[in-house]
């Protein structure tokens, strides 16, 4: 089986009764947890599998607690609502006996309507752009090997980031993030399974954009990372197959929550989805509470 079948299968996942599901784990960046993105994307999936004839447009994620990589993921879904435009699942992530996460997902029918957005900012374009492999050399000095594998060796995306990555950045600079991305080989093209992606992707190194202003304490000082709540909002069909930028930007820190803005566009200029994420960015006394710390 290829690396791509894999995570597409690992996203699909097992239907084990009428509105149950299990999932297992396969891609993260450190040896004990699981990626939240995945469990994201694999309650996103579970949802859509009980949704005909409308794709989701909306979702709403509290992270309760971290997951372990060995044990398997039970997902239940529940009907809030099928309205004549809207329908509306409620999904919970249980691991041993402990809820992982809550995920409310909005589905509506298509329609044609009013057809407005944003300019995608100006930006170099992928291809000219160092690819996240180029980097290695970084990614191990900073003892970042299990991120590296996360992020090139076993992963189904090529990354390019605008700037230097900030999963190597020492220097502090603005909360900014530009980083384009595009699957490596040909996904399929079904809604379903892209929206699914696309919530496992947008994940990927976005709480991360609030802590540029303070990478050379971060760097110098055990801290902890980690996400609190994700909503998503999907404006226009999703095809994870062309190149996307991914502009995020953190609108505010303080105390230890810190809350990042994201605005996914097509290369073409269309703007596909919206992200808002608040999470958890501070430094701590020892490494003893550090489980999130450095994650993707």
């Amino acid at each position: 089986m290829s690396l791509l079948e894999d995570f597409c299968g690992h996203l699909r996942m097992e239907r084990i009764a009428d509105k149950e599901f299990i999932g297992h784990s396969r891609y993260s960046a450190t040896e004990n947890h699981v990626f939240g993105g995945q469990v994201m994307g694999q309650a996103l999936s579970a949802a859509c599998q009980l949704v005909e004839g409308r794709e989701c447009h909306s979702l709403s994620a509290q992270f309760l607690r971290a997951g372990s990589l060995q044990e398997p993921i039970y997902y239940t879904v529940a009907t809030l609502r099928d309205g004549r435009n809207f329908s509306v699942r409620r999904v919970s992530a249980v691991q041993s006996g402990r809820e992982l996460l809550t995920l409310d997902a909005s589905f509506h029918l298509d329609a044609q309507g009013f057809d407005q957005q944003p300019i995608m900012p100006a930006v170099a374009e992928p291809e000219s752009l160092p690819t996240m492999a180029s980097y290695r050399e970084k990614f191990e000095q900073l003892s970042l090997n299990g991120l590296y594998h996360f992020l090139v060796t076993n992963n189904v995306f090529d990354f390019r980031c605008v700037d230097q990555p900030s999963y190597i950045e020492l220097n502090n600079r603005p909360a900014v993030q530009r980083m384009w991305m595009r699957a490596k080989h040909t996904l399929p093209t079904e809604q379903a399974l892209q929206r699914s992606i696309l919530a496992f992707i947008c994940d990927n190194n976005f709480i991360r954009t609030a802590s540029l202003p303070f990478r050379e304490q971060i760097s110098s000082q055990p801290s902890q990372m980690a996400t609190l709540n994700h909503s998503m909002w999907i404006h226009r069909p999703v095809n994870l197959n062309n190149w996307h930028l991914y502009d995020t930007h953190s609108v505010n820190s303080f105390g230890e929550r810190s809350l990042v803005i994201g605005h996914m566009y097509a290369q073409s200029g269309e703007l596909v989805a919206t992200m808002v994420q608040e999470g958890l960015l501070r430094l701590i006394d020892d490494d003893a509470g550090a489980a999130f710390s450095e994650n993707a």
